[in-house]
């Protein structure tokens, strides 16, 4: 055994140049191997931020009663509560349009979308850092217009 380890450093000795271009193919290899996994699981984290970002971590339900089944809202409403461990969080959507008339003046094809206070934080578009975050809000014949509101 001790006569093979040194006959193995005096072939590393007598071969200098063979040795080192070996030792340096071997470090180039090893360096390669570490750069692109590096590369790959930076990419993924990337896919995957960008996926979620996309909306594709988000589960839409509308609910369609038909005569042959029919799903109610407190229905929905226990099966998120029985089940939260799933759920990061929830917030209905209520969709609803229409002619909206103040007095004499009316806006027709008005669409009103009703929310839950955690529907900015169900679609990624809350600011963690600011508490006072609130949608714009139609009320007492009031809609935003621009700058402010403008009356009907």
């Amino acid at each position: 055994m001790r006569n093979s380890f040194h006959l193995a450093l005096k072939s590393i000795w007598v071969n200098k140049m063979r040795s080192f271009l070996t030792m340096l193919g071997i470090i180039i290899g090893v360096a390669a191997v570490i750069i692109l996994v590096g590369l790959v699981n930076g990419q993924m984290s990337y896919m995957k931020d960008s996926f979620a970002g996309m909306g594709t971590n988000r589960l839409s339900v509308s609910l369609t009663n038909l005569s042959t089944r029919s799903v109610s809202d407190g229905e929905m409403y226990e099966f998120y509560e029985e089940n939260q461990e799933y759920f990061d969080g929830m917030s209905p959507v209520v969709n609803v349009s229409g002619t909206v008339k103040s007095g004499s003046e009316s806006l027709d094809g008005t669409s009103i979308t009703g929310v839950s206070e955690d529907y900015l934080t169900v679609n990624s578009q809350a600011d963690p850092q600011r508490d006072d975050q609130q949608l714009h809000v139609c009320h007492e014949g009031h809609r935003p217009d621009g700058d402010g509101q403008k009356s009907l």
